[in-house]
């Protein structure tokens, strides 16, 4: 696959995975083997994922981020995307807060056969909960 048809991939799988919520999607863009990390946690597969996504489309159903930067070579593709979502449900137990959250993220894609095969994500989980005010907002000391 050429670089721009795998970005393209890329581009489609946030907009119909991510953004959509479309559970089949996720089946049509992703390898029978597809995980998904964040941070330490521990790989997802496409079962977790749909639950994943259910959660953040029910916390935030508002959810939509918008791809800032996209940057390919061979078969891997790196995306910075960024957001504004409200957070009406319930989130990892925390009772909607009504609040606007600014999200953003950094997520780096391997493609196997033209599929999503590994989708690794950083995010500053941190930052929401603090922008929810279930922790406190991190004090900038003097330089």
């Amino acid at each position: 696959m050429s670089v721009q048809t795998n970005k393209a991939l890329v581009l489609d799988y946030v907009e119909r995975v991510w953004n959509g919520g479309n559970e089949t999607a996720l089946d049509e863009l992703t390898t029978p083997t597809f995980r998904y990390w964040m941070g330490s946690q521990p790989g997802r597969d496409h079962a977790q994922m749909r639950q994943l996504i259910r959660m953040l489309h029910t916390a935030f159903p508002d959810w939509s981020v918008k791809v800032v930067e996209i940057v390919a070579e061979e078969n891997t593709v790196v995306i910075r995307w960024e957001g504004n979502v409200t957070h009406l449900g319930t989130y990892q137990g925390i009772p909607a807060t009504g609040k606007q959250i600014a999200v953003n993220g950094i997520n780096m894609y391997h493609i196997i056969g033209g599929k999503v095969a590994t989708e690794w994500e950083q995010t500053h989980v941190l930052g929401w909960l603090q922008q929810m005010g279930v922790l406190p907002a991190t004090e900038e000391k003097p330089g």
